[in-house]
């Protein structure tokens, strides 16, 4: 649930703490005092893009915050939406900074994104303005609204089952229509595979070392080149002209040099049987270096072979792939395309046979989801109806309607639509087009109340679904939200003094001029200010002794009707 929401500048708002409670509360004031900004700031920690507009007078920024309390069930879903929680604690903390040039939210105290917020929102809070498009006025959903009520697994596991023959249908239909050519398309698709497969096996793909051949060509296009610097080494190492310094000649010079006092000091000695180490492995690679200059031979038959080799292993790169191995993928590719060709006929017979399979059972799963849906659907319509009875909607008449689709898809074969009569002597019609603003309200009511302990939404909103009723009606709609509250923490934004006095926590939003600014406050108020609200609610601005006395009565009976419902 919502237990607190702190708000910072916002627009007229200088501060405002607001602590909701569990149960059913209340917001009221006169027209402007800024209970629609209670709801904006509600709807930013929700995730509605922020309007720079916002930011107030009193500072460079605006700051909201909320603080909900979450049973296991609603941590365990945000946790696994990527929200991070202390452990052992079971507080969700939103919050947004808003200025003229960025703002920044916040989720426990790390960064986040919008989008993480808008996904884990319907989790959190629902909320219904009189007018909103919701689940409920929303042909599409109701499919959807039927199966998870009373969430039973049998439900579950059939729309699963029905998804995955689907899925199986649409892949087999794939398959069959690149199996559905005529005899003539079938020869020219078999003459291009074949075409396509000697090409690529013109060459041994899978014996091809692209490195080796690229080393190779290098080798044979700068041979000339090889061998003389080959030779230039080979003279650096050892050359036969007296006057020319070669590695092994200065080598030779050297050790002459210490020979003589090799028996003198063993250090002397360890050099002379290093360099002499050296001297030797010179001559080694001296000797290794002559023999691979003798191999180095020019080859052009070797070269134009390995350049018609790099032409063809590029050509089929530009046709069938970027690499090697995505061209062995492709004929992998087409040698099972022309073997499917090849046995045609079978392949279609046996495709026939599993599509005909997967149809039956796709119906025989389809009856039973509709079975099901069906018995819902009349508990659903039985207390749908009670409901807006009890709503003091007397002559309204709810009915699911199904019909028939063409095919069957994951959902199953049932179209679902919501019928509404709200007065005696009028056909039914679709929820989505019926009855007026107040009638809506009560209907919305009436399904939210019957849904309840099927969501996991633990915080439900209400701007004026009061709109349009008065009286009884009142009385009895504030009823049904303080049952509703019972399930549920229920937060309403509303102006009649039958819903206002039912609520267990009253929060007065109230606006004064202080200086050059209007400022829009808050304040939980009990005993004589919350009587005296009432009064103003009941009678309006002139408050009397009998509206007071009337106030008095009603919130004496709220509470006896609170007690009962406990």
């Amino acid at each position: 649930m919502l237990s607190e929401l702190f708000i910072d500048n916002f627009v007229i708002i200088k501060r405002n703490h607001i602590f909701f409670e569990d149960g059913f509360n209340v917001l009221t004031g006169e027209t402007g005092s800024g209970k629609s900004l209670i709801l904006e700031s509600i709807n930013l920690l929700l995730g509605k893009r922020a309007d720079k507009d916002i930011v107030g007078r009193f500072a460079d920024k605006t700051v909201i915050e909320g603080v909900f309390e979450l049973d296991n069930k609603a941590k365990n879903i945000l946790i696994n939406n990527g929200v991070i929680f202390d452990e052992d604690d079971n507080k969700l903390i939103v919050n947004r900074t808003i200025s003229k040039k960025s703002s920044t939210l916040r989720i426990n105290g790390r960064v986040a994104n919008l989008t993480i917020l808008r996904e884990i929102s319907p989790i959190l809070i629902d909320i219904y303005n009189q007018g909103d498009s919701n689940a409920f006025m929303n042909k599409a959903n109701y499919i959807y609204l039927i199966d998870n009520y009373s969430n039973d697994n049998e439900t579950i596991d059939l729309r699963k089952m029905i998804k995955a023959l689907v899925n199986q249908k649409n892949e087999c239909l794939v398959k069959y229509n690149n199996l559905n050519l005529s005899d003539e398309e079938i020869i020219r698709e078999r003459d291009l595979i074949k075409y396509q497969i000697e090409e690529i096996e013109k060459i041994d793909l899978f014996a091809i070392n692209e490195e080796e051949i690229d080393e190779e060509y290098k080798k044979i296009n700068n041979i000339n080149a090889l061998r003389e610097s080959i030779e230039a080494a080979k003279e650096a190492l050892d050359n036969s002209d007296y006057d020319v310094n070669s590695v092994s000649s200065m080598l030779g010079t050297i050790l002459s040099e210490i020979n003589s006092f090799s028996d003198i000091d063993s250090r002397v000695s360890e050099f002379y049987n290093r360099l002499s180490a050296v001297n030797d492995e010179i001559n080694d690679i001296y000797s290794d270096m002559d023999i691979y200059q003798e191999s180095l031979i020019v080859d052009p038959e070797r070269a134009a072979e390995l350049e018609d080799l790099i032409e063809h292993i590029y050509n089929l790169k530009r046709k069938y792939g970027s690499s090697i191995d995505e061209i062995i993928s492709y004929y992998d590719e087409i040698s099972a395309r022309i073997k499917e060709l090849d046995e045609i006929e079978d392949l279609r017979k046996n495709l026939d046979s599993i599509l005909k399979d997967i149809d039956q059972e796709l119906e025989e799963n389809a009856n039973k989801l509709h079975d099901i849906r069906a018995k819902k659907s009349k508990v659903l319509e039985e207390n749908i109806n009670k409901s807006i009875k009890d709503l003091n909607i007397k002559n309204g008449l709810f009915k699911i309607d199904f019909s028939k689709k063409e095919n069957i898809d994951t959902t199953g074969y049932d179209e679902v639509d919501f019928l509404i009569r709200t007065n005696k002597g009028e056909k039914l019609k679709s929820l989505t087009k019926t009855a007026s603003g107040g009638e809506i309200s009560r209907i919305m009511l009436a399904f939210k109340e019957i849904f309840a302990d099927f969501d996991d939404v633990d915080t439900m909103i209400f701007d004026e679904i009061d709109t349009g009723i008065s009286g009884r009606t009142a009385q009895i709609v504030g009823e049904k939200i303080l049952d509703l509250s019972t399930k549920r923490q229920v937060i309403a934004i509303s102006h009649l003094p039958q819903i206002a006095s039912l609520a267990s926590n009253h929060i007065l939003i109230s606006k004064e001029d202080v200086g050059n600014f209007t400022i829009s406050s808050t304040q939980k108020i009990e005993d004589e200010k919350r009587i005296l609200e009432i009064a103003r609610l009941i009678g309006g601005v002139n408050i009397t002794d009998i509206t007071i006395n009337s106030a008095s009565e009603m919130l004496t009976m709220a509470e006896e009707l609170r007690n009962e419902r406990q």
